[in-house]
């Protein structure tokens, strides 16, 4: 992973319409406050604990991120639900 994670507040969105997890749902399983996802959908700064914790949620759920050349994650795509 990029050492300068960037996470766009639409990425985020569409990543956790994806999961179906409302924002407590996707606080309680990454560990972080609802407040957190809710400030990341907004202006996507959150500290780097909380995205890498909220990142690994993604991930276990399917959401394969794609990283532009600087680090920014800009789009998304997602494993088969099996």
């Amino acid at each position: 992973m990029p050492s300068a994670v960037v996470l766009r507040p639409s990425v985020a969105r569409a990543a956790r319409a994806y999961t179906g997890l409302t924002h407590v749902e996707l606080g309680k399983c990454a560990g972080v406050s609802s407040r957190t996802v809710f400030k990341l959908e907004k202006d996507g700064k959150v500290n780097r604990e909380s995205l890498q914790k909220v990142l690994a949620v993604f991930e276990y759920a399917g959401v394969i991120m794609l990283y532009d050349n600087e680090g920014a994650i800009v789009g998304m795509e997602f494993r088969p639900r099996g």
